[in-house]
C-alpha cells in the first residue's frame, strides 16, 4: 500500500517546466559560472539549450545540451517570451527559470 501511496504523490507533483532557449553568439559553456572556469565545449549561434536552473543575478544560467551540462552567460541566451525575443539575463523570473539560491558548489 505504500508503495501505491508514493506513486500517487510523484503523479500529482508539478513539473518543473525548464525554458529551452537559443545561444545569440558562439558561447563557451563552462564548468562553473566564471569566465575563467574551464572550458566544457563552445555552443554555435542558434544551438538549443534546456535551462536547469540561473543564479540569482541572472548572470549565469546552468544549462544541458545534449548529455553535457555546464554555466553559460545568461546575457547570450535567448528565450521567447509572449512572441517576443527576449534575453534570459532580462526575463530570466518572468518566463519561470529556476533560481539558484545558494553559492554554485555550496
Amino acid at each position: 500500500m505504500s508503495a501505491a501511496l508514493v506513486a500517487v504523490v510523484l503523479w500529482v507533483q508539478p513539473r518543473i517546466v525548464q525554458p529551452s532557449v537559443t545561444v545569440s553568439n558562439g558561447l563557451n559553456l563552462r564548468s562553473a559560472p566564471d569566465a575563467r572556469a574551464q572550458r566544457v565545449t563552445i555552443l554555435p549561434v542558434g544551438t538549443r539549450v534546456e535551462v536547469q536552473r540561473c543564479l540569482k543575478d541572472l548572470s549565469w544560467c546552468q544549462v544541458r545540451y545534449g548529455d553535457q551540462r555546464g554555466w553559460a552567460a545568461a546575457d547570450y541566451l535567448i528565450a521567447r517570451s509572449d512572441g517576443q525575443r527576449v534575453r534570459l539575463a532580462d526575463a530570466g523570473r518572468q518566463i519561470g527559470v529556476v533560481i539558484e539560491t545558494a553559492s554554485p558548489g555550496g
